[in-house]
């Protein structure tokens, strides 16, 4: 992975290829190979597929779940867990597949209409799978952008991700430094894909131009609500960036949320060095100089869950694809709680529940370490009106 650091912004891309994609499961019979006749076969150019790009890749699983009734029970167990440990892929389902999974910890995301609740509620609760909204229309991938319309999901691609504090959208000025630093990646990226392609060393996967895009993320949104910025002039900032950089890349741009903490450090180092005016949101030294991934609280922090899953008014018309929220708890939340939480936040953003037997996610900062699980807010269940005490648990 390559990345340009410019003032106020961060270039991700890759050297050679795309940055980032995604692909539907159906493709896995046009152009990798059919998981019936040679499920070793598709997972190793799905491995490959996936070492290839240092964004991240997405599989959609939109073939029916009959689709799978022809192979065994282990093997089929055998699949999805040999899917899940391939390092960079996320699988997105919707609830027929997602009850095919086993238990464990996944990299997956249920695409639903209503939250989950049942069997799937129970996954979603232990932190098995994280929940995203789906309403009509096309697949929204937390991380990546959306989908093509149409039953079958084709591959899209990102040439990089732009990674920008809220705080700094309104000093970026014309945007021509953030533009040449896209263009002269996207350019390499172009130029090192052509000779791979012409090298036979790309998956048998089909690659469209014109299906590749950017991705705009934003971080810092903390930061930026404790200054009393203005979220209804920032959302209006970032989609007049995003309509200039089509123009002038000439390809879409897929506005979202950045929740990576490595992006989110380097940009609160930078503003602290250079003395970028959008420093002042930082908190103060000693304190780590790092800004909070994504638009809500950090979810590093012990703040009450509402502060981590509630999101700014307004993303919904501005974002392409929902930001992520990740709840820390320091035990499996009921589930009269999860909706009760659910039932405040409008728009939902895509929720992943963070048991304290499930590992968080990094990567870990010595400056800017997770809290204990026990420190974490304990949902309350409306269903009794018990709430966890404040000494409850304490030796």
């Amino acid at each position: 992975m390559t990345h340009h650091e410019g003032p106020g912004f961060l270039v991700r891309s890759a050297p050679d290829g795309p940055w980032a994609g995604w692909c539907g499961s159906r493709f896995l019979e046009e152009g990798l190979a059919s998981v019936n006749a040679a499920p070793g076969r598709a997972l190793a150019r799905l491995m490959h597929l996936a070492g290839l790009l240092p964004g991240g890749f997405g599989l959609v699983w939109d073939h029916p779940p009959a689709w799978m009734e022809a192979l065994p029970p282990e093997a089929r167990q055998g699949w999805w867990e040999a899917i899940s440990a391939i390092p960079g892929l996320a699988l997105h389902l919707g609830p027929e597949a997602a009850l095919q999974l086993p238990g464990g910890a996944f990299r997956a995301w249920l695409h639903s209409s209503e939250p989950p609740s049942g069997p799937l509620g129970e996954r979603w609760r232990q932190g098995t799978v994280g929940w995203v909204i789906r309403p009509s229309g096309p697949w929204r991938l937390p991380g990546l952008g959306p989908t093509a319309s149409g039953e079958e999901v084709p591959p899209g691609w990102l040439w990089g991700e732009v990674v920008i504090p809220v705080g700094a959208l309104g000093s970026l000025g014309s945007g021509e430094a953030l533009i040449a630093a896209m263009a002269e990646a996207q350019g390499a990226a172009e130029r090192g894909l052509a000779q791979r392609l012409s090298a036979g060393a790309w998956p048998d996967l089909p690659f469209a131009r014109r299906a590749v895009g950017w991705r705009l993320a934003l971080t810092g949104g903390a930061e930026f609500q404790r200054a009393n910025g203005n979220w209804k002039a920032a959302f209006g900032q970032v989609r007049a960036l995003a309509a200039l950089l089509q123009e002038r890349l000439r390809t879409s741009v897929h506005s979202g949320a950045s929740g990576d903490f490595h992006a989110a450090s380097l940009l609160g180092r930078q503003a602290l060095r250079e003395g970028l005016p959008w420093r002042a949101s930082l908190p103060l030294p000693p304190a780590p100089g790092s800004f909070s991934p994504g638009l809500a609280a950090d979810p590093r922090d012990p703040v009450p869950l509402e502060g981590r899953a509630l999101q700014p008014a307004g993303w919904a018309d501005t974002l392409d694809h929902p930001p992520v929220a990740l709840l820390r708890v320091p035990a499996v939340p009921p589930e009269a709680g999860a909706h009760a939480l659910l039932a405040g936040i409008q728009p939902v953003p895509a929720l992943r529940w963070l048991p304290p037997d499930l590992a968080p996610t990094g990567p870990f900062d010595p400056d800017r370490p997770w809290a204990l699980p026990a420190a974490f807010p304990f949902p309350a269940d409306p269903g009794n009106g018990r709430q966890r005490g404040l000494f409850e648990g304490l030796d």
